[in-house]
């Protein structure tokens, strides 16, 4: 970007002088500067509103805590025996432990990461069920959590959202995570 400014402040500062040159008038030369000038502050002015915005869109209203799902220890157990067993959930990355304190307990008490290893749409698809379980969850709040990851990466609830509507998962994987969860129902 910088660059390119300075490209095109040398083709403004040119425009000038040949204006310059050909009428003799200065007044005439500063009229491409001083657009010059006003769409680089307007340019500026612009963007810091952009991240301004984006920045209070995004400032939680309330403090995510944790996302204190409450369910027992057998329950989260089969999820993640599930999980791991197709290979969605890296078993290396992610112990029981840190797949059940992520979904119990409290952000501040514990450092535990979940590290998934599927496709993104696949995830979004695995985090839909795990937000259906509880009111208020949102794909933003795996974001925000911080501890939510995607083949090394913190996941983005963006992002997630991108690749599933270009790439959704087939029926099978869908009936597949469906069967995870349907014993839920019983409960």
């Amino acid at each position: 970007m910088i660059f390119g400014l300075i490209l095109f402040g040398l083709f403004v500062g040119y425009v000038a002088f040949d204006l310059f040159a050909n009428y003799g008038s200065l007044w005439i030369a500063l009229i491409p500067i001083v657009l010059f000038v006003v769409f680089i502050f307007a340019a500026l002015i612009t963007n810091s509103y952009k991240d301004k915005l984006k920045k209070h869109n995004r400032n939680p209203r309330m403090k995510l805590v944790g996302l204190n799902l409450d369910f027992n220890k057998r329950v989260f157990k089969r999820i993640y025996i599930s999980l791991t067993q197709y290979e969605y959930l890296d078993e290396n990355m992610t112990s029981f432990q840190d797949f059940y304190n992520v979904f119990v307990l409290d952000f501040q008490d514990h450092d535990s990461s979940l590290h998934f290893i599927c496709t993104q749409p696949q995830l979004k698809y695995i985090l839909k069920k795990f937000k259906e379980l509880k009111t208020g969850i949102s794909y933003v709040s795996f974001e925000r959590s911080e501890k939510v990851y995607h083949k090394g990466n913190l996941i983005s609830a963006e992002t997630l959202s991108k690749k599933y509507n270009e790439f959704p998962p087939d029926h099978e994987f869908e009936d597949r995570i469906d069967s995870f969860f349907d014993f839920l129902g019983d409960i």
